[in-house]
């Protein structure tokens, strides 16, 4: 059965310029309140003359949440998802939720809880900022768990007044939002980007990990997943590209179809 697809969405954002895991506390004095809604009307054509189409009115997105700054050089950010339609069990859940030390900012900031993988350029773009309604087939695959519980290092360094390196790394425990930890190794991952002249910026990501399976043991699943990324911005117009190669190794790559 194929499926023709109609999507309409009405995005609300309660505050200006909502980044994913990237927002700062705008005072060092009370919490900041932050919140993203995407209402969104679906209509799916069935080819089936048996099946009916479908008609309905959902959340992609509902989101609520705090941010602030503890003296000193500490500050927090939590974010939870309440749309009912993001998880089969439809119950509010920890999105994000991280203390960061900043004494080193910006050249070092360290954070410590459950974030947003540092992988990916289109998974590391906030999703106000996204170009089509959801993100591609290919990242939400790939790219998975694309939150983690862990530590996180990232930073910048600004080589003249065009050019800055970012880079970004993770330890994480590999299993996803919200899973007590049964992996006895960790997932590391890494992103640099280097922008030059505000319209270009070129970089990389890397992500290995390994997973104790009992049915292999000793022997251990692995997964690697290398991405490459371009972008080009200049006024109006935008230019960007990404390749996100994977190789799974292990036993749950066999069977099952």
């Amino acid at each position: 059965m194929k499926n023709k697809i109609l999507f309409f969405m009405l995005m609300v954002s309660m505050t200006a310029g909502l980044l994913a895991q990237c927002m700062e506390a705008s005072s060092d004095e009370g919490v900041s309140v932050v919140g993203y809604i995407q209402s969104q009307f679906e209509y799916k054509q069935s080819d089936d003359e048996d099946a009916d189409d479908y008609m309905g009115f959902t959340f992609n997105r509902a989101r609520l949440g705090f941010l602030g700054s503890i003296p000193y050089d500490f500050s927090y950010y939590i974010i939870v998802e309440l749309s009912p339609f993001v998880t089969e069990a439809g119950q509010p859940f920890l999105l994000d939720g991280f203390i960061t030390y900043s004494r080193l900012a910006p050249y070092a900031k360290l954070s410590m809880g459950q974030f947003k993988s540092p992988f990916s350029l289109e998974l590391n773009t906030p999703c106000q900022s996204l170009h089509t309604i959801k993100r591609s087939k290919v990242v939400n695959t790939l790219v998975y768990p694309d939150r983690d519980l862990g530590v996180l290092l990232q930073g910048n360094y600004d080589v003249n007044d065009y050019a800055k390196f970012k880079y970004a790394m993770s330890l994480t425990n590999g299993n996803g939002v919200g899973v007590k930890d049964d992996n006895p190794n960790k997932v590391f991952a890494g992103r640099l980007v280097y922008n030059a002249m505000d319209m270009v910026s070129i970089g990389g990501s890397y992500r290995f990990g390994k997973y104790y399976n009992v049915i292999t043991a000793p022997e251990e699943d692995e997964r690697t997943r290398v991405a490459g990324e371009f972008e080009f911005k200049y006024s109006d117009i935008l230019v960007q590209a990404e390749y996100i190669q994977a190789e799974d190794k292990g036993s749950y790559t066999t069977g099952g179809g």
